[in-house]
């Protein structure tokens, strides 16, 4: 019994920190490419060949998606006026069928049906290269800089090209709209019969880590047989080719912090073992923490030209960052810089300064400090030199009023001292 106590003692401490060890290590990718970024702040957490191109599959989808919820209104009629069809996964429409824009996307996001993809583009720019050019343009203003999509599906293009990195910036600005949000995390999707498809239309998401679960879903994680279905994860699209491998574009959330990991070139359930280690990585090392609040007082501004004699000044906007788990909020350091000669007039919401955060010397971000109060306006003359001069104004008043109280008192005695005179001549006369 004692020796099995001391075995016990011994065994515990040294099983957790190899557990610890293997947790917080840096995850083994098999895949040809992969990043792990934070949702709130861009920040790249994790890379692996990151901007390397590479093919997306039907991770495209994602893009279309987005362009269909910029570009159209949800219960938007699009009817099918033309024979079409895409190779590999469909809803089969045919022609003279109709859908909304909102089934449509989902049919997109959830089935990855290509015709539903298709027909968004064409319904949006008229033709497949014009929405491929939108494609491009929005990729770019997206941060997207190494992508050429030449199609609305993904399906093979050696033109037809992203990376990782991109993969995320695409997907980071989507999962803002709170419907893409909803149809990715969507297990089950069924259209109703139409007149010329007899037939409910019923389709599960292709994405395993929503549903899989039981012995035909299993991968191996770190020398275990677990689940594929992962309860933190809420999207968001897979995508498959034989020149492309396994792709997978994966949203996961814990405590409010959210990140999102792309994996390509994957091969079999590894597209899932590679992604958790990506999520699993940045939720046991990072945390996100607000680093700065929107509109908190931080100093006071000495403006010139004005009765103010100083302005308080606030942070523009709030600031969050990803930080390792290691790192005490407490020890950050704040540099607070005012701009010189602050003067009138000044409007609120005018950047007057700026605040800076740093650890360690390495820099973690800044805010602008702003106005607090409301435009105040410049001194003019009056304003400035106004009360010296009422003052000066007074004394003047005054001076003159005595002046002439002087003069008339000076004139009167004058006149007295004529009258008398004449008058005493006039006596020594008689």
């Amino acid at each position: 019994m004692i020796r099995k106590f001391i075995l016990s003692a011994i065994l515990v401490p040294f099983l957790f920190l190899i557990l610890c060890t293997i947790t917080y290590a840096t995850p083994t990718i098999t895949a040809r490419n992969a990043i792990l970024i934070d949702y709130t702040t861009g920040e790249v957490l994790y890379e692996y060949n990151a901007h390397s191109v590479a093919y997306p599959a039907s991770t495209t989808k994602i893009l279309t998606a987005l362009l269909a919820l910029e570009k159209l209104h949800l219960d938007e009629v699009v009817t099918v006026d033309y024979d079409i069809y895409v190779p590999g996964s469909s809803m089969y429409l045919l022609k003279g069928e109709s859908f909304t824009v909102e089934e449509l996307i989902k049919a997109t996001l959830i089935r990855s049906a290509n015709d539903a993809a298709e027909l968004l583009a064409v319904h949006i720019s008229g033709s497949v290269d014009d929405f491929s050019k939108l494609m491009n343009l929005r990729a770019r203003e997206l941060g997207a800089r190494n992508s050429n999509f030449t199609n609305a599906h993904g399906m093979p293009d050696s033109s037809h090209v992203t990376t990782a990195f991109d993969l995320a910036m695409i997907t980071r600005h989507a999962m803002s709209f709170d419907l893409f949000r909803e149809i990715v995390s969507t297990v089950n999707l069924q259209f109703q019969p139409t007149e010329l498809t007899p037939n409910m239309r019923i389709y599960r998401n292709s994405n395993r880590f929503l549903w899989g679960t039981g012995s035909r879903n299993q991968m191996n994680y770190y020398g275990n047989y677990v689940d594929i279905k992962y309860d933190l994860v809420d999207g968001v699209k897979t995508g498959f080719t034989n020149s492309a491998g396994q792709c997978l574009v994966s949203s996961a959330i814990s405590d409010d912090h959210r990140l999102i990991a792309v994996v390509l070139g994957a091969t079999g359930t590894n597209i899932y073992t590679d992604s958790r280690s990506l999520l699993d990585y940045g939720f046991l090392n990072y945390r996100l923490v607000q680093i700065a609040d929107l509109n908190l007082h931080v100093t006071d501004a000495a403006v010139l030209n004005s009765e103010s004699i100083t302005i308080p000044l606030v942070t523009e906007n709030s600031l969050y960052k990803a930080l390792p788990r290691e790192i005490n909020t407490y020890e950050i350091d704040k540099k607070i810089t005012v701009f010189e000669d602050v003067s009138a007039p000044i409007n609120k919401g005018e950047a007057l300064g700026r605040i800076s955060y740093s650890y360690n010397d390495e820099f973690l971000g800044a805010v602008n400090l702003v106005a607090a109060d409301n435009a105040i306006v410049k001194l003019t003359f009056w304003d400035k030199h106004g009360r010296n001069l009422k003052y000066l104004l007074a004394f003047f008043s005054i001076f003159v009023a005595w002046k002439i109280f002087v003069e008339y008192v000076r004139n009167k005695r004058r006149r007295r001292k004529l009258l008398f005179s004449k008058k005493r001549k006039t006596y020594n006369k008689n």
